[in-house]
């Protein structure tokens, strides 16, 4: 079955005629059009400082925001949130979205400067990839006890895992712990965070996923598959222990499970329900342990990596849209484009690759890791990529060109986490 495209392309929109010559970067316009379009004002989310006001049908798409932006200041890759630092959907609608006629946005200037690296040695780092210098750094575990970690998407927040058994929720830039959650009974391998960074979710060896509100710091879900209750086992999440768990990019309700026993599973957080148990049951595709999984864009869409496989799913039905053999070892890694369908994968064949969904097609194959590539991720604009591996080292990648652009060295064991967070 071929991939569904989920590449923006065609005319012009309206609300990009109506902003060359209609917002100004001083507040909404007077005098703005009577034809059913709206004023968002678009504030930069540190400075506080007006960039524009865009008038936009409410049918217009979210992305629409970013190039009325681009066309009036000269500013880096954006990813737009509302007020409340709930970050919003490029694909959805203006209207569905959740914004009115009047409503400010809060634009994250995501300039891919500084790359933010975990490593199993318990150190963080921020790096400048310009002067390949480490900016900041954090002993956030002991060498050897960290096992996983997570950058929220504005760059404030790390959540850590780690053999302790207590997920860690820090400021990234001051160091300190905000947030212990106390309650995995094993270490925890997986960790990650909502997109409005009020929810940590965590996977562990005592074979359940949990999700904590950070605010309060209490687990606010145990997600528990009653079908392995029926089977005499105490209450878990999979048969055997996550290999790894991810929120979806726009909807914090939604979390994706993996595990050594060879499913993946989607989960509504809010009733506790398993969606879907995600797994191939004959060869070639498995069953094999289902390594990792990233939502896409949208959020309607996954991918998962088993041995050297990655399948897409829908996420509403479940069903499986397409497997293909994406590497010559196992996967170990994946991430979606924030717009483009666009799947970066890492694999124990040191080699990491950047595939178009839309044909199914490798667009580039990364080669320079001498250990197998442990984590990667897109810029925002899918310019670029960063990989780290089992070497210690992070690369910086030209996603055009397929050529390393830095390398870090500012880890001294191997990457746990590699990915760009904003200035």
């Amino acid at each position: 079955q071929a991939f569904v495209s989920k590449v923006r392309s065609g005319p012009v929109s309206h609300s990009l005629f109506v902003a060359a010559g209609m917002y100004t970067s001083t507040g909404r316009q007077r005098g703005a059009p009577a034809d059913g379009t709206w004023a968002i004002t678009v504030r930069n989310a540190l400075s506080g400082t007006v960039l524009t006001t865009c008038h936009v049908l409410p049918s217009d798409l979210v992305v629409h925001l970013k190039q009325c932006v681009k066309i009036v200041k000269d500013v880096p890759e954006i990813t737009l949130m509302t007020e409340d630092s709930k970050f919003l959907n490029p694909v959805d609608t203006i209207q569905n979205s959740g914004l009115a006629d009047g409503d400010i946005v809060l634009a994250v200037m995501m300039a891919h400067r500084l790359v933010a690296t975990a490593s199993s040695d318990g150190l963080v780092n921020t790096c400048d990839t310009e002067s390949n210098t480490v900016e900041r750094q954090l002993q956030a575990a002991p060498p050897q006890s960290l096992l996983s970690a997570c950058c929220s998407g504005d760059g404030h927040w790390l959540v850590t895992g780690s053999s302790v058994g207590t997920p860690k929720f820090w400021d990234a830039k001051s160091g300190e712990v905000k947030r212990v959650f106390e309650g995995h009974a094993g270490s925890v391998c997986c960790v990650d965070v909502s997109s409005d960074s009020k929810f940590v979710a965590s996977g562990s060896y005592d074979f359940l996923g949990k999700v904590w509100e950070v605010e309060s710091g209490n687990c606010v879900r145990t997600l528990v598959d009653p079908k392995l209750e029926g089977e005499g086992l105490e209450p878990r999440t999979h048969l055997l222990h996550l290999l790894s768990i991810r929120f979806s990019p726009y909807d914090s309700s939604v979390v994706a499970t993996t595990s050594a026993d060879c499913t993946a599973k989607v989960w509504n957080v809010q009733s506790g329900e398993c969606l879907h148990r995600l797994c191939h049951a004959e060869d070639p595709y498995g069953p094999l342990p289902v390594s990792t999984v990233c939502f896409a864009a949208n959020g309607q869409e996954l991918v998962t990596a088993s041995d050297i496989f990655c399948t897409l799913w829908s996420v509403r039905t479940g069903l499986e849209m397409r497997t293909w053999e994406a590497h010559t070892s196992t996967v170990t890694c994946v991430a979606h484009s924030v717009e483009e369908a666009l799947l970066l994968t890492g694999s124990k064949d040191g080699t990491a690759k950047i595939w178009d969904l839309q044909s199914g097609l490798c667009r580039r194959t990364l080669q320079g890791h001498e250990r197998p590539v442990t984590s990667v991720a897109l810029s925002p604009d899918s310019k670029f990529a960063v990989t780290g591996g089992g070497d210690g080292l992070a690369k910086v990648w030209n996603t055009h060109t397929g050529t390393c652009e830095q390398t870090l060295e500012g880890n001294r064991l191997g990457i746990l986490m590699a990915m760009f967070v904003p200035c």
